[in-house]
């Protein structure tokens, strides 16, 4: 026969309680011996539920029984080998219609008899009953904890769990998360990333994937969330504000940020077709700017006279104009308007909306009765996702209302400086052999926000 061991979780367990592989191995080998039963072999599975079958070493083992090359099963006990009593017996009749036996050390069971059979249903059923309670148990627990408060799961950046279980914001930690917000608003999500390896880089390991999850995280907007359980919402978690938290998903402008040594890519356009100028190295590894329609990675329509110009050439011929353009011009930043306070009611209302359509369960039977039941969410979705774009737009218009100063962005030398800087304007950049200052124009974009100091 072949022995099958099975432990539920073996992270931080240990004591008594916790009924080790080799507990559970050594018990069947003494069974074994007693019974004159050789062990052909061993299948253990370790963090696995007795809750489902599909498990890989009970998999295997049944399959060595069913197909002959051993003449049964040994566990140590019943809900080793089960807790799902469909399972059970559904394995038992595979086992049973091949000739095989299952046996069970601790119930001193064999069910290849009537009785032996009886017991095992019956320890099965109870068994499926014990575990339906302890996870039912948990998820009371779980819930009780996420109405206080409790964060159920990792705790996040810029927190701390106190003594009993509850979330508490970090000074420190929450400035640096506000710094990178607001960066990840104006420059992208690469800038939240240095300034996160910058001022916090012992937290973990910052990366644009982990970034990008963090920005996305709405603890910091107060909200506790887990699985299908109602969102709760404290304000004392709160770290940014929900205009502060929507411009941090979104690139400025549509925009990936710009690469650190072509500060123009995607700013500058071409002048014959409006497509945006990408950064690259020319034929002779000199930096370059080239009409992002004449590539051939490009799936639109190809520009009749894409424009490629030296970068460097560009950068400060654009360094230059913006100085003067920007003479005792400041972009400051701004106190979220009434509109976008406006829209942030909006989204809200329409979100609770589509909260309560969820949890009226009288509602929904009602509608399903005449067919309406999925039209009626759908609306409520679209609407959420409307307002969620109109808002997330203004969001991250706001955000860039950042102060600007040209003497620290333009006169530093900076390439990021200089990105920031060219975002209040349009640059166009015309094909020809002229000059490069008689065929470059900036124009100021709509509403650029500035205040004259």
């Amino acid at each position: 026969m072949d022995g099958y061991v099975r432990v539920s979780r073996v992270a931080g367990r240990e004591g008594d309680s916790y009924i080790s592989p080799t507990v559970q191995r050594e018990a069947i080998a003494k069974w074994a011996s007693y019974k004159g039963v050789t062990i052909a072999a061993w299948h253990v599975d370790e963090d696995w539920s007795g809750g489902t079958h599909e498990r890989p070493g009970l998999e295997a083992a049944v399959e060595r029984a069913v197909s002959g090359e051993v003449d049964g099963i040994v566990s140590w006990k019943i809900d080793r080998f089960s807790r799902y009593t469909e399972g059970g017996l559904r394995d038992l009749r595979r086992l049973e219609e091949a000739g095989a036996h299952l046996a069970f050390v601790s119930e001193d069971i064999d069910t290849s008899g009537p009785m032996g059979k009886f017991v095992y249903t019956i320890m099965l059923a109870m068994a499926e009953y014990f575990l339906a309670n302890v996870r039912e148990a948990w998820a009371t627990a779980k819930a009780r904890a996420h109405k206080r408060g409790a964060k159920i799961g990792p705790t996040p950046f810029a927190y701390r769990r106190a003594a009993d279980g509850l979330l508490e914001v970090q000074p420190e930690e929450a400035a640096i998360l506000q710094e990178a917000y607001a960066r990840a608003a104006t420059d992208g999500v690469g800038a939240a990333v240095s300034c996160l390896r910058e001022a916090a880089p012992d937290a973990r390991t910052w990366t644009t994937l982990t970034v990008r999850r963090l920005l996305a995280n709405r603890t910091y907007l107060g909200e506790l969330r887990h699985g299908t359980l109602a969102p709760e919402v404290f304000e004392n978690l709160r770290v940014v504000s929900r205009a502060v938290w929507e411009a941090g998903q979104t690139e400025p402008d549509g925009r990936r940020a710009a690469a650190r040594h072509y500060p123009l890519s995607g700013l500058a356009v071409c002048g014959q077709c409006g497509a945006a100028l990408v950064g690259g190295s020319g034929g002779n590894g000199q930096r370059t700017y080239r009409c992002r329609a004449s590539l051939t990675s490009y799936r639109g329509d190809r520009c009749l006279a894409p424009t490629t110009v030296t970068a460097a050439l560009l950068e400060d011929l654009v360094r230059d104009a913006l100085l003067n353009a920007l003479a005792g011009v400041m972009v400051q930043r701004q106190t979220p308007s009434e509109e976008l306070e406006a829209l942030e009611a909006t989204l809200e209302e329409a979100e609770r909306e589509l909260d309560d359509f969820l949890e009226d369960a009288a509602g929904a039977a009602q509608l399903r009765r005449v067919g309406r039941y999925d039209a009626a969410l759908t609306v409520r979705i679209e609407a959420v996702e409307r307002e969620q774009s109109r808002f997330s737009a203004a969001a991250s218009q706001s955000a860039e209302e950042q102060r600007v100063s040209p003497e620290t962005l333009l006169l530093a030398n900076d390439p990021e400086g200089l990105a920031r800087a060219a975002r209040l304007v349009e640059i166009k950049v015309r094909r020809g052999r002229t000059p490069l200052a008689g065929r470059v124009s900036l124009n100021p974009l709509p509403n650029p926000a500035v205040t004259t100091s």
